[in-house]
């Protein structure tokens, strides 16, 4: 199976479902995000745009206005002495609720707006605003990574539709803040709206869990690659639910060394040959009965075009009967560039 690069949502996914995996990263194939995703990513955009202003006001300490250009709403711009106050929040909330609901395939109702308030609200206050970028150094608000690994196992070279694609994996992928705490320490801070659970096995997340998190290890790796100068690095996620998807602010932090960072290239290691080895993926279950397949997953909810088979069933078929390399061929996304990393992830 073809593999260039992993993100955090990619490895996960894998480890959720294979053929989920197969659809979405080697054929291009795009879910459409569930009502409570975009609701959480309206909730991620008040937290970067907050932590936006707070940096201006730490480049440009003399400004009397603070500034930010924004992908989602745009131009935004407040007295510095207004940054501190609700009413920025409440602004901010509406902005990122109407921009996203533009995007969106669904309504937000009064109730769903509460909610992204209520959620918002929740990450700033808790512990006395810990959390709230406003009261932080902010080193970078949402950066962006994409980081060759330079091990001789890593090296790929694939032939897609009578081209040799050849180079290195590379982890790819954004994290939502990193504050400076001091000259020798800095800290990630994720925040997630979603349950403190892991998909694939429907497992609590607590510490014991978190210590072997890919998407903290790999966070932490991608850190000492950007920032090499912080010898010191905390791992933060603050997540919103519990398991059964009830309210429960729960924020955890881990410091992880650099023996963790060869832990990571090993666990990186095997999930790329795994998935470089995989000729035939599998689905959740076999026939597709389970009920994250009829109520969660796009790809057994919508058929292939012009069929009467769902999307799954159709690509599981298609590599039974052609291989997968021809599979690759001819279902892939049209446009679609195996290579290439579209943000947020």
């Amino acid at each position: 199976m073809l593999i260039t690069y992993v993100r955090s949502s990619s490895y996960n996914n894998w480890a959720y479902c294979q053929m989920q995996y197969f659809i979405t990263y080697v054929l291009g194939h795009q879910s459409v995000s569930g009502k409570k995703a975009d609701m959480g990513t309206m909730v991620h955009k008040v937290m970067e745009v907050l932590a936006g202003l707070k940096k201006y006001e730490q480049d440009k300490p003399k400004v009397k206005f603070l500034k930010v250009d924004d992908d989602a709403i745009g131009k935004f711009k407040c007295r510095k002495e207004e940054l501190y106050k609700d009413d920025i929040v409440t602004q901010l909330i509406k902005l990122s609720v109407d921009a996203y609901e533009k995007k969106s395939a669904y309504n937000f109702s009064p109730k769903d707006r509460e909610e992204i308030t209520t959620t918002a609200w929740c990450f700033l206050n808790h512990g006395n605003g810990q959390f709230d970028p406003r009261n932080r150094h902010i080193h970078f608000p949402e950066p962006h990574f994409d980081i060759p690994i330079e091990e001789d196992w890593a090296k790929f070279e694939y032939e897609v539709n009578g081209k040799k694609v050849t180079g290195q994996l590379a982890i790819k992928g954004t994290i939502d803040l990193v504050t400076k705490i001091n000259d020798d320490t800095i800290e990630v801070v994720d925040w997630k709206t979603g349950r403190r659970m892991d998909w694939a096995t429907g497992e609590v997340k607590d510490y014991k869990k978190l210590e072997n998190d890919p998407q903290l290890l790999l966070y932490y790796y991608a850190i000492s690659k950007l920032y090499p100068d912080f010898p010191n690095r905390i791992m933060s996620i603050f997540f919103y639910k519990d398991k059964d998807g009830n309210p429960d602010p729960s924020p955890f932090s881990l410091c992880f060394s650099p023996e963790d960072e060869d832990r990571f290239l090993e666990m990186l290691k095997n999930r790329f040959q795994e998935i470089q080895q995989n000729m035939s993926p599998k689905p959740l279950s076999s026939d597709r009965s389970h009920w994250k397949c009829t109520k969660l997953c796009h790809f057994c909810k919508n058929n292939w075009p012009e069929t009467n088979e769902n999307m799954c069933m159709y690509i599981g078929k298609h590599i039974e009967t052609h291989g997968m390399e021809k599979t690759i061929q001819e279902c892939s996304r049209e446009g679609f560039d195996i290579g290439f990393y579209e943000a947020p992830g």
